[in-house]
């Protein structure tokens, strides 16, 4: 007995040891440290690459987001040159984009007079076009004026429950009548229509000062008007500055910038 056990106290001993294993299943390195990370110039080398992948795509980004979002700017133009189109078809003419008086008179009332004849007295006009209107008319907020249609009360066509003519976002509209982008609102839409173009005394472009800019109907390279019989529907762009390359319109298919490239190719 006591031989067989010394025989398997041998054999045992004589077998390779099995090697320890953490609780993780992981065999530690045998004569050496684990490594725990990067080592400092590493580190640095990963944080180089980093750096110039950023510097080579953010231009490429920027530029992409500028161009969508003057895509959905000109998309918008679009849309309000239609509806402003569908006015023209419904009512006879376009609405003027210009009225500092509002009396029984003035363009807009004239206008006003024209389309609803049985808005009586005269005067009414004046009333209608005063609590009707967003202050008096300018080019920076007759779109959203005259867009927001009429009533169904011949009488009544400004004070009431209006028809819609185009569906704004009434959170891009300042108070002022202005509508504007998505948080742009120094990017106003402007509108000119074509009996505005020149001013009859001079035979001058009448000039519009609206917030800092100051717009007029533009002309192409032959001094011809752009959209010389309806209108002109114009936007500073994502800048908010008017007359610079992002400036958008209804008759360029994009930017100022790319418009005036065209014309050198």
């Amino acid at each position: 007995m006591l031989g067989e056990q010394q025989g398997a106290a041998a054999m045992v001993s004589s077998m390779p040891a099995r090697p320890r294993t953490t609780s993780a299943g992981c065999t530690p390195a045998v004569g050496g440290h684990r490594r725990s990370g990067f080592t400092l110039v590493e580190l640095l080398v990963v944080i180089l690459i980093v750096g110039l992948l950023a510097g080579l795509l953010t231009p490429v980004v920027m530029r992409a987001l500028a161009t969508a979002r003057n895509a959905g700017i000109k998309a918008e133009i679009d849309m309000l040159h239609m509806a402003l189109m569908n006015y023209n078809a419904e009512y006879g003419s376009l609405p003027p984009c210009y009225d500092a008086t509002l009396d029984p008179a003035s363009p807009a009332a004239m206008h006003l007079r024209r389309l609803f004849p049985r808005v009586q007295p005269p005067a009414q006009l004046a009333v209608q076009l005063q609590q009707g209107f967003t202050g008096q008319l300018t080019p920076g907020n007759a779109i959203y004026n005259w867009l927001s249609g009429f009533t169904l009360i011949p009488q009544s066509p400004l004070i009431g429950d209006r028809q819609k003519l185009y569906d704004f976002d009434n959170s891009r509209v300042t108070s002022a009548g202005v509508y504007h982008p998505s948080g742009k609102p120094e990017s106003g839409f402007v509108y000119i229509n074509s009996g505005m173009y020149l001013n009859p005394g001079t035979g001058a472009p009448n000039t519009f000062n609206l917030g800092s800019a100051t717009y007029s109907a533009l002309t192409d390279s032959t001094g011809k008007f752009f959209n010389e019989d309806t209108c002109q529907i114009l936007c500073a762009g994502r800048d908010g500055e008017w007359g610079t390359d992002d400036d958008l319109s209804n008759f360029w298919p994009a930017t100022r910038k790319e418009y005036l490239d065209s014309l050198q190719d």
